[in-house]
């Protein structure tokens, strides 16, 4: 789908940021597996560590990176357990995601230098699907936690109990965290498309976005508003486009690389026309910043929130308030 979206030139950029960033995610996670090798019950290294493999599979998602998917994948699924207390960070569970780092640092360069990958990760896959299936189970990723981390409590109340059928199965009946002690899974994160308008990153919840085209030729409408451009012929069906920077009222941009955000859902399908399409990034609700000052902002009507990413800021729009601004009736 990415080949169709994008000019062959597009998507050699999309590329080039995208083996950038890998590369600066996987030293990230790396620094960050050296310091959980001395602190294995540290739950925000561990969570770190997920969030920058998790990204990176997200990129690979969006360009179509198949050899990254698959490993990424795997590794990010074994983070996970891990984070769930099934798996203990053991040594040699940590070798393992080092030896993940350098696979998929081996298939980044190989992009890099538009070279055909001829690294067989096969083994690898396998072994972590028998560390997966292997007893560095819950029993003994339990017990790491409670002796290396204090947030277990030490009343007379357990945190955890056996009965006798448990420990035929190496289980745990009772097992309760404190409330401070947060688990993230990965049905928690909100995936964003990220576009540009002018000199400005926006975001949409990706629900509302059911593809991406470039614009055709559009079909003005007399009397309509200015931000309305007109109609646009998709596969025999008629959506009326609207120009995004027009609707905020922002300066006229200079970009050739227009693409058309077709939003909607059963009852209501539009166009929303902007600058270029960027990525889909995956954001954590608590990191949507909702109380600010947007008073300088050109989207604060219709703003839900902002979220930085690699130092910059995405103003995340709130699609039902650009609906009512842009005069088109949701259902």
């Amino acid at each position: 789908m990415t080949d169709q979206l994008f000019s062959a030139a597009e998507l050699e950029e999309l590329k080039k940021d995208f083996i950038v960033e890998t590369y600066e995610h996987l030293e990230n996670a790396q620094d960050a597996l050296l310091q959980l090798e001395k602190d294995p019950a540290n739950y925000e290294t561990l969570n770190f560590i997920f969030r920058e493999i998790h990204s990176i599979k997200g990129g690979a998602n969006f360009l179509g990176l198949q050899d990254i998917i698959n490993v990424s994948h795997e590794m990010e699924s074994l983070l996970d357990k891990m984070r769930n207390y099934e798996i203990y960070p053991s040594s040699d569970v940590i070798n393992a995601i080092f030896e993940g780092i350098d696979i998929i640092r081996k298939l980044a360069d190989n992009l890099e230098n538009n070279e055909q990958s001829c690294i067989d990760y096969t083994s690898y896959i396998a072994q972590l699907k028998r560390i997966d299936s292997s007893k560095h189970s819950s029993d003994t990723a339990i017990q790491g936690r409670i002796k290396n981390n204090d947030d277990f409590q030490t009343s007379n109340e357990p945190e955890f109990a056996r009965n006798q059928e448990d420990d035929k199965n190496g289980g745990f009946t009772n097992f309760r965290i404190n409330d401070d002690d947060q688990r993230i899974d990965e049905d928690s994160y909100q995936m964003i498309v990220s576009f540009e308008y002018g000199d400005v990153t926006y975001g949409i919840e990706v629900e509302f976005v059911r593809e991406i085209v470039r614009p055709t030729d559009v079909t003005t409408i007399p009397f309509a508003p200015e931000h309305v451009m007109g109609l646009m012929n998709l596969r025999g069906d008629v959506v009326t486009i609207v120009d995004f920077g027009k609707l905020l009222g922002v300066e006229k941009s200079e970009s050739n690389n227009h693409k058309v955000l077709i939003i909607g859902n059963d009852e209501l399908t539009f166009g929303l026309y902007v600058d270029n399409v960027r990525e889909v990034v995956s954001v954590l609700p608590e990191e949507i910043k909702k109380e600010l000052n947007v008073s300088s902002i050109s989207s604060g009507e219709i703003l839900k929130g902002i979220v930085e990413r690699n130092g910059e800021f995405i103003q995340i729009i709130d699609i039902r308030k650009l609906i009512e601004r842009s005069k088109i009736v949701w259902s």
